[in-house]
């Protein structure tokens, strides 16, 4: 065997590392829990943090001031003068006020709202979580039914085992417990 002593330098070759094919990526950190003391304080700090940002926009012109909420409690302390003028006009027009917010929060609430189809899913999505922290439990129940013989009977206990997802197995016994 004869080397060729011009290849060999004094330079070492590292090769590229590459992944072992088996082993996969490391699961990523968990977050930590939070109590719901620090829950509270950070959507606090948050709300705030909106409400500052809100104002300083507002300070700089890029927002215009939102209009007062003139209530009927407060009515003389907001509009003062124009008050004592024409009371029963400036008493309709806060309530006309009043009835737009109360109707827009009512818009928001129903936007907000699932539909029922989408509560349904939800519940079922519920029911059946089966992530590792989720609500799968098994729940073991025992019913003791006197008399089956009637459909009436039977059909109300199956529609119940439809509606409550409910499977399991039916005893029957031919003497009267």
């Amino acid at each position: 065997m004869r080397l060729r002593l011009g290849k060999v330098t004094v330079y070492v070759e590292h090769p590229v590392p590459l992944e072992p094919p088996a082993a996969g990526p490391p699961p990523p950190p968990q977050p930590l829990k939070l109590t719901k003391k620090e829950l509270k304080k950070m959507r606090t700090q948050r709300r705030q943090a909106r409400e500052k940002e809100k104002q300083e926009l507002i300070r700089q012109g890029l927002l215009e001031p939102p209009k007062p909420k003139v209530k009927i409690s407060n009515l003389m302390r907001v509009l003062g003068e124009e008050a004592t003028l024409d009371p029963t006009a400036i008493e309709q027009e806060v309530r006309r006020q009043m009835g737009e917010r109360q109707a827009a929060h009512d818009d928001r609430n129903i936007a907000r709202m699932l539909t029922p189809a989408e509560r349904r899913d939800k519940k079922l999505r519920k029911l059946f979580d089966n992530t590792p922290g989720g609500a799968l439990t098994t729940r073991t129940a025992v019913y003791r039914v006197e008399d089956l013989s009637h459909g009436q009977h039977r059909f109300k206990v199956d529609v119940n085992a439809r509606e409550n997802h409910l499977s399991g197995a039916h005893v029957a016994s031919g003497r009267a417990l």
